[in-house]
C-alpha cells in the first residue's frame, strides 16, 4: 500500500443495500477521518449518497458498458484502496481496472484473484447477521455501528412540508404505504390488506401516501383508488430524494422488504416492516424505534422470488389487525 489516502467505494446497486452501506461509510470515516473517498454507483443509487458528509465525491455510471468506462477513468486517481460492497464479480473487476493498490471484498463470485483482501465467503453465514455487520466486518472489529443515514438538505424538508400543505396534509397523522418489493410476489403483501389498512386508517382520521416505483404504479394507484380521497399515491411520479423528504414527514411507514423501508428508517421514520420470504436479521430496518412483523412459517426465510408451494401463506397470514396494533 502506498502512503496516499485517496479510497474507492464500490457503492452497491439496490436502494435498499446502498442505504444499509452508508454506515460502512461513516465507520470508514471514523477510521480514516483524512481520506478523500471517492464512491462509484450505479445512478439509481446515487441519490442516496448526496450531501453525505463520509463522501468527497460520487461518480456514478449507467447501463451499457458504464461501470466499465467509469473504472477505467478513475485509473489516472491511483487509489490505495478499494472497497467493494457488492458481491457481484463485475464489482471487484471495476476495482481491478480502477488500478486500486489494495483490494478489499468478500471473496465470492469465485473473484478472490482480483482482490488483494478476499475474506472467504459463506452465503449461510453471511445471512446469519445483519447485512450492515456484514458490510462492517470488512473493516474489522467496530467499536460502534453507524446507523444508515440519508442526508437530507433544509431545502428539501422545506419543499416536501409545502408539497404537504398544498395538498391539506400538514397538521394531521399521515401514514406512508410501501406495497411494491421488485424482488418477487413473496416480498408483497396482498393488496387487498393494503387496502383495508388504509380504510381503516381513514376510519381514525389519518391521511395515506403511498410510495413506489413506476413499474409499481398501477397497484398503487388500485390500493389508492380502493382506499378513497384519503390516499394519494406517488408512485412513478416523485424521484428518490422527493420520496425520501416526504417519508421523513410522516408519521410511521409500513412496508413490505424492499428499498423504500431502509429509505425510511435512515430519514426517521418509525417503520413497521412485514416479512415473508426474507428473512428481518439479515435485511430488517436497522435500529430500536421499527416493529418487524412475521408470522414465522416453517419453510421461511426461503428467499424465493415466488413461494414454490403456490400459497404464500407467510404473507397472506399477516393480518391487518396485527399491522395496526405495531402502529398503536
Amino acid at each position: 500500500m502506498t502512503d496516499r489516502t485517496d479510497i474507492l467505494v464500490r457503492a452497491p446497486n439496490w436502494i435498499g443495500d446502498a442505504v444499509m452501506s452508508t454506515s460502512f461509510l461513516a465507520a470508514l470515516r471514523r477510521r480514516s477521518p483524512d481520506a478523500a473517498v471517492t464512491l462509484l454507483a450505479h445512478a439509481r443509487v446515487e441519490p442516496v449518497f448526496r450531501h453525505n458528509p463520509a463522501v468527497g465525491r460520487t461518480v456514478a455510471f449507467g447501463a451499457r458498458g458504464g461501470l466499465w468506462r467509469a473504472s477505467l477513468g478513475l485509473r489516472r486517481e491511483r487509489f490505495a484502496e478499494a472497497w467493494v460492497l457488492p458481491l457481484s464479480f463485475s464489482s471487484a473487476l471495476s476495482a481491478w481496472l480502477a488500478g486500486a493498490g489494495r483490494r478489499a471484498g468478500y471473496g465470492s463470485e469465485r473473484r478472490a484473484f482480483l482482490l488483494t483482501d478476499a475474506p472467504a465467503f459463506d452465503q449461510r453465514a453471511f445471512r446469519s447477521r445483519h447485512l450492515v455487520e456484514d458490510y462492517l466486518a470488512l473493516l474489522g472489529p467496530a467499536a460502534a455501528v453507524p446507523p444508515p443515514e440519508v442526508f437530507l438538505l433544509e431545502d428539501e424538508i422545506a419543499w416536501a412540508q409545502r408539497w404537504l400543505a398544498g395538498r391539506g396534509l400538514e397538521g394531521g397523522e399521515v401514514v406512508g404505504f410501501g406495497p411494491g418489493a421488485t424482488y418477487g410476489p413473496a416480498k408483497r403483501w396482498p393488496s387487498d390488506r393494503w387496502i383495508e389498512l388504509g380504510r381503516r386508517l381513514k376510519q381514525r382520521g389519518a391521511r395515506v401516501l403511498v410510495f413506489g416505483s413506476f413499474a409499481e404504479s398501477r397497484e398503487c394507484k388500485e390500493i389508492e383508488r380502493n382506499i378513497g380521497t384519503t390516499a394519494v399515491s406517488l408512485a412513478g411520479g416523485m424521484d428518490l430524494r422527493q420520496s425520501a423528504a416526504l417519508i421523513a414527514h410522516c408519521r410511521a411507514f409500513v412496508t413490505n422488504d424492499t428499498g423504500v423501508m431502509h429509505l425510511a428508517a435512515a430519514v426517521g421514520t418509525p417503520v413497521v416492516a412485514l416479512f415473508g420470504s426474507t428473512n428481518p436479521s439479515w435485511t430488517g430496518p436497522w435500529g430500536g424505534r421499527h416493529a418487524v412483523l412475521s408470522t414465522h412459517q416453517p419453510c421461511s426465510p426461503c428467499y424465493a422470488r415466488s413461494c414454490r408451494f403456490g400459497h404464500y401463506d407467510c404473507l397472506r397470514d399477516l393480518s391487518v389487525d396485527r399491522v395496526l396494533a405495531a402502529l398503536g
